[in-house]
């Protein structure tokens, strides 16, 4: 047997060699397919083959768990991982040395479909002398077992196109998407009584949803709803002595009401930073109406970060793209452009 690095593609005449191959088209995009492959954690929810397997998927890691097959005594499994090719492929090999050993390389090969959906290739190489006796159960009970597990893995993977979630009640629900503020725009937090309320006279610029673990978010929404005014435009005109740093170390000072939460307006002291003169605020705290509709969606990758499924994110992509709301995983390009010019400014100046 060659190194655990190195594939086992069978080769003509090699006479212990036996191939298992099955495969199956899921109508879910590879993203998605590998999300449900490379989540160890909830394979017991969905299954049938490998219940329970544990371990960092990582090229040179061994995983730990075990494997079902019908009318078979469960099989213990210790595979090391040989190769990960983010969303293309998985392939882990058992090695059992010795004059009976065998060599047992598990594999998935994930091809995106023109209609946008993905064909697994599901295979498992058998190899040595042992190999003889392992293959008359897997060519057999095994490739019932296998077929099973593909089944099931589709079933997964199509389950969270249908799944609810919230974007940001500003885009859940039809909405005028020509709003226009006329006039001040009056914030207020979501305290029943004494609430912090700022006046902004100035439009609101940028609006955009935002999936980064800094910003405010609504209840049960995925992404906040941030934009920005002109420094100068915004006023704290009731219960100030509510509103306190949520973090001191980041750049953007977000001020928050202490009673509820809501963060209120964020603000740049650093006089060379890109967004020094502007403040950031969240429109759904407005009592005055005419915010406008989001430009786009920023740091949308984040999301994961803050506690949404990977194997969701084909999905918030497609339903923001269906809003007609370009999704970013930063910010727009029109402002990432204006960030970037902004540093060669400074490094000018430094120079």
């Amino acid at each position: 047997m060659s190194a655990l690095n190195e594939r086992c593609d069978p080769t003509p005449g090699d006479v212990d060699m036996r191939v298992l191959e099955t495969d199956i088209t899921i109508d879910a995009p590879p993203q998605t397919v590998w999300s449900v492959l490379d989540d160890l954690v909830h394979y017991s929810e969905w299954n049938p083959l490998v219940p329970e397997l544990h371990g960092l998927t990582v090229v040179g890691q061994t995983l730990t768990g075990r494997m079902l097959l019908p009318n078979t005594p469960e099989i213990p499994l210790s595979p090391t991982l040989t190769r990960i090719v983010a969303a293309r492929e998985l392939r882990w090999i058992t090695i059992v040395p010795g004059d009976q050993g065998f060599s047992a390389e598990h594999y998935f090969i994930l091809t995106p479909t023109a209609d946008g959906g993905t064909h697994v290739a599901h295979n498992e190489i058998f190899d040595g002398p042992g190999s003889e006796g392992l293959w008359a159960v897997f060519d057999t009970t095994g490739r019932t077992a296998y077929n099973e597990f593909n089944a099931a893995l589709k079933a997964r993977a199509t389950s969270f196109g249908s799944q609810l979630f919230s974007i940001h009640p500003c885009v859940d629900h039809d909405r005028d998407r020509s709003a226009h503020a006329v006039g001040a725009t009056i914030l207020r937090c979501l305290c029943d009584r004494e609430r912090v309320e700022i006046v902004v006279r100035d439009q609101v610029r940028h609006n955009h949803l935002c999936g980064c673990s800094k910003c405010w978010k609504p209840r049960g929404a995925m992404f906040a709803q941030t934009a920005v005014v002109a420094r100068d435009s915004l006023q704290i005109v009731q219960c100030r002595e509510k509103l306190a740093v949520v973090d001191s170390s980041q750049k953007i000072q977000r001020h928050a009401c202490s009673g509820c939460g809501a963060h209120l307006y964020g603000r740049v002291e650093d006089n060379r930073h890109h967004f020094y003169g502007v403040d950031f605020i969240h429109p759904e705290l407005a009592v005055t109406p005419g915010v406008p509709f989001p430009e786009f969606a920023g740091f949308v990758s984040s999301l994961i970060e803050t506690g949404t499924s990977p194997t969701l994110m084909s999905s918030v992509r497609s339903r923001l793209h269906a809003l007609g709301i370009p999704a970013f995983d930063a910010f727009s390009p029109e402002m990432m452009d204006i960030i970037a010019w902004h540093h060669v400014k400074v490094e000018r100046l430094s120079a």
